[in-house]
């Protein structure tokens, strides 16, 4: 089994139009994703071979 995973984070805003509460205010928050992928096996011909995917499609 082979596994490839990046982790990237990104900022965002929002607010909640009518609502009464710490949310009617604009506020961020810090956003944490995680991306694991897995494959039982690596590509054996072209210009992918030995990967599961391409780190740099993943990333995209």
């Amino acid at each position: 089994m082979y596994f490839l995973r990046t982790e990237d984070s990104f900022d965002a805003a929002h607010f909640l139009k009518g609502y009464e509460g710490k949310c009617s205010n604009i506020h961020g928050h810090r956003w944490k994703v995680i991306v694991e992928v897995k494959g039982e096996d690596l590509k054996q011909e072209g210009p992918k071979r030995g990967m599961v995917v391409d780190f740099s499609d993943l990333k995209d």
